[in-house]
């Protein structure tokens, strides 16, 4: 009975031993499991691009309004009733062409009347100056041309001569033709309508030859050169662009540290009767400023540690922090004076967060998976 109350107990303690070891393996193997989990979790999935030696260009951007760099507000000169109007806003008309034309009657009528009183004018000059005759061979030639002069008052053929001028002005200004080929704007005449001088009868502006007139800092300026090449948008319309060209540079820095420059849109296409930008309207601007070639990299690579710029670059799967000193930013990419050399792989993203020596794994980007066909 006692060896088998033995043999019980001592079999009692081999399966406990058995299950105890069972039970601090199967605790080993999830230890070692979480360990391998928590160092995956520690590397940081980044995207890299290359530092690379390429011409830099700087962009100046600024918005402003569209002018004509032919635009002028059509006046009348002389008053009348308007016989002629082909006046509409948008109308187009070429150089030279008659646009309105006012009532020429009563134009006519003045000069001819300042033409008889010019020849009534003549005649009693010529024949008061017989009788100056003797009187004038005695006097000097400045003294014989006052006295002519006083007799061309006196008979009112000076006044004659200054009224034909006038009725002649007037009846060239009845007619009003285009100053230069342009589109019309502004109409506020009509025919048949009574006009006085001075009244504003429509504005004119030539759509092929605009301007963009833009404020950019004074820092900027002396980058800037005319005949850069720059891009044009309209805020309304941000997806179309047109080429332009620094036209102008104001030499002067207003109370805000801004300088004026105008730039001249390359002539749209007006074929086809269609017109995009309009005097007035609201644009965005980008001056391109070439550089030299230089060291640049993506702009999502540099980031502000302590108020220093620091690039990290992808070194055999760790994260390598780099101290740089940058130059100037075009939006896209960063010019690198110092710190880095052409052909590191620079870190673009999950970079914010990142520490010297970090682990890291470079992930695929959209344009590989798409070589590879995933």
């Amino acid at each position: 009975m006692k060896i088998l109350r033995l043999l019980i107990y001592l079999s009692f303690i081999f399966f406990w031993s058995s299950c105890n070891s069972g039970s601090e393996a199967t605790d080993s193997e999830e230890n070692l499991s979480n360990t391998v989990s928590a160092q995956d979790t520690l590397v940081t999935n980044v995207q890299t691009a290359f530092a690379r030696a390429a011409p830099f260009q700087y962009l100046i951007q600024s918005n402003g309004k569209i002018h004509s760099l032919h635009e002028q507000l059509i006046v009348a000169e002389t008053g009348g009733v308007l016989m002629l109007c082909r006046a509409q806003t948008g109308a187009r008309f070429a150089g030279g062409e008659t646009i309105a034309q006012f009532e020429t009657i009563p134009l006519k009528q003045k000069l001819e009347k300042a033409e008889l009183a010019r020849f009534n004018g003549q005649k009693e000059y010529e024949s008061q100056l017989l009788g100056y005759e003797n009187l004038l061979k005695d006097r000097s030639k400045a003294q014989a041309d006052t006295i002519r002069q006083k007799l061309r008052i006196s008979t009112g053929l000076s006044g004659a001569e200054q009224d034909i001028k006038q009725a002649e002005y007037e009846l060239s200004k009845a007619v009003i033709e285009a100053p230069f080929g342009g589109v019309l704007a502004d109409v506020k005449v009509q025919p048949g309508q009574y006009v006085k001088p001075g009244d504003e009868m429509f504005r004119i502006y030539d759509p092929t030859h605009l301007l963009l007139e833009v404020k950019i800092l004074e820092s900027d300026i002396g980058l800037v050169k005319k005949g850069m090449s720059a891009e044009v948008s309209p805020v309304s319309n941000p997806e179309k662009r047109y080429n332009a060209t620094v036209y102008e540079i104001n030499p002067y820095v207003d109370e805000n540290g801004l300088v004026l420059v105008k730039l001249k849109v390359v002539s749209p296409d007006i074929s086809r009767q269609e017109l995009s930008l309009f005097p007035g309207m609201n644009c965005t601007a980008t001056i391109i400023v070439p550089f030299s070639k230089t060291l640049v990299v993506p702009k999502e690579a540099v980031v502000m540690r302590s108020n220093k710029a620091v690039v990290f670059t992808f070194e055999n799967g760790k994260a390598k922090w780099n101290y740089v000193e940058t130059g100037r930013d075009n939006g896209k990419e960063v010019e690198i004076k110092e710190g880095l050399q052409a052909g590191q792989k620079v870190i673009t993203t999950n970079n914010l967060q990142l520490a010297h020596d970090a682990p890291v794994k470079e992930a695929p980007t959209a344009s590989s998976n798409a070589r590879e066909g995933k």
